[in-house]
């Protein structure tokens, strides 16, 4: 069922074994739906095993058939919801209000699923008075699951997260340069690649560049003034965002995003607007 992930975020961690370094050079799309499958299928003996939904009556087998197949549509639909509520359409919301719009919306399909199922097995579809009841309960079930997948990703985070060091400029650079300061507390592999945003997620701050994210324990008013150097500005109270990494603006219902190269949308605030609009930008 639903998993809170979608984005990769590249980190730096611990030296791994073999067998981990053999599991890693896998291809990320083979790593994801391994990853739905495990999780599909324990979630579906776990409900299986529990009999959910009266469903005790069938063999064991059937039921983690049918259980697994459920959560295998939940977990697909929330890897495509997820990075549009949490990062696109509600970045800057309370994440109460973020993952109750993913419940709801993974729900439609898990529901639809559930309708099919329940006709396959007995030859008869239920009235839509039973549709609405089961979508309240799938609602619920989500809610507890998307809740619980959130919660595994922030600590993940602030796990793996890099502190932010006394970064030292990079080799051959001039002492003190602000955005190659900050640059080199990043992880290697993104030094040398251009910043387009930065955003906060609690006491962490997700770094957007052209080789991908990662994630540095450091606060966005601190990384503000070391990126001072780069054409830049604060578009957001958690948002900043480099003037290369621009890509397209969007306005709509009242709100303004600007697209970055990447793909990811960065909020733009009715505090930061008029600076943004004198910039330029819109």
């Amino acid at each position: 069922m639903p998993a809170r992930n979608t984005r990769e975020t590249p980190v730096t961690e611990p030296e791994s074994s073999p067998a981990t370094r053999s599991a890693n050079q896998l291809p990320g799309w083979a790593v994801s739906i391994l990853r739905l499958a495990a999780t599909s299928l324990v979630l579906g003996i776990i409900f299986a095993w529990f009999g959910v939904y009266q469903t005790s009556q069938f063999p064991f087998p059937e039921r983690v058939a049918y259980w697994t197949l459920l959560m295998a549509v939940g977990a697909i639909a929330s890897i495509i919801v997820n990075p549009w509520v949490f990062n696109r359409w509600l970045p800057g919301a309370h994440p109460s209000v973020q993952i109750a719009v993913v419940s709801a919306l993974i729900s439609v399909p898990v529901t639809i699923g559930l309708v099919i199922l329940e006709a396959a097995s007995d030859g008869t579809v239920a009235p839509p008075s039973w549709w609405w009841l089961q979508y309240f309960y799938v609602i619920v079930l989500s809610a507890i699951l998307t809740a619980g997948a959130w919660g595994v990703e922030l600590l993940r985070a602030q796990k793996t997260a890099q502190p932010a060091p006394a970064a030292a400029p990079l080799a051959g650079e001039p002492a003190g340069a602000p955005a190659n300061t900050f640059a080199a507390r990043l992880p290697a592999k993104f030094r040398a690649a251009e910043i387009h945003a930065v955003s906060a997620e609690d006491h962490y701050l997700r770094v957007h560049t052209s080789a991908g994210e990662t994630m540095i324990l450091m606060r966005l008013a601190d990384a503000i003034r070391e990126l001072a150097a780069l054409p830049g500005m604060q578009t957001h109270r958690s948002w900043w965002v480099a003037k290369q990494g621009l890509a397209d603006t969007a306005k709509g219902d009242g709100k303004v995003t600007l697209k970055l190269k990447s793909g990811a949308e960065a909020p733009v605030s009715r505090t930061y607007l008029k600076a943004v609009k004198d910039a330029g930008w819109l």
